[in-house]
């Protein structure tokens, strides 16, 4: 059975790198040919650099996805989308690509990436689903109130479920 999972995950990862590389080696070679061909008056080391940090950026990226979809199993395909966060920073590097030709400042998008970073750290140290923001679970109540809380409905259903037990066994 291990086999088999191995041959799945190996066959996920090839339909991914399939579907993504042409997008991520697409994009990012038209971003140098813009920034080193037509901006070549402007260019300085600073705008190296960062190009140089995106291309980086995204092909990072690229392998989160493919080890998301090699690690995703078939159960959670309805759930989320196989890459997760690191579509997230593919998206964020190819806006900061596309924006950086309009301003510098767009550069300035690439210090969310410590703050989502240290956001995720945050979740997976208090569990990921504690209270953020001011938002509460949905069995807060019932966590604040030691497990006593209890709706009518799910009363009243287990009220008629007790019934019928009792019908059946007299």
């Amino acid at each position: 059975m291990a086999n088999a999972a191995a041959k799945k995950a190996a066959a996920a990862k090839q339909a991914a790198a399939k579907t993504y590389f042409p997008i991520v080696a697409g994009i990012n070679l038209f971003y140098l040919f813009i920034r080193f061909v037509y901006y070549k008056s402007s260019l300085t080391i600073y705008h190296t650099c960062m190009g140089l940090l995106l291309v980086a950026i995204s092909f990072f990226a690229y392998k989160g996805i493919l080890d998301d979809h090699a690690n995703s199993s078939s159960e959670d395909k309805g759930e989320a989308l196989a890459g997760g966060m690191s579509l997230d920073l593919l998206g964020l590097a190819i806006l900061v690509q596309l924006g950086s030709f309009a301003s510098d400042y767009f550069y300035w998008l690439l210090g969310l990436i410590p703050i989502v970073g240290g956001f995720k750290l945050y979740k997976t140290l208090k569990g990921g689903k504690e209270a953020v923001g001011g938002f509460m679970p949905d069995n807060a109540a019932e966590k604040a109130s030691g497990g006593n809380v209890d709706s009518d409905g799910a009363a009243a259903k287990r009220q008629k479920r007790a019934e019928r037990r009792r019908q059946k066994w007299n």
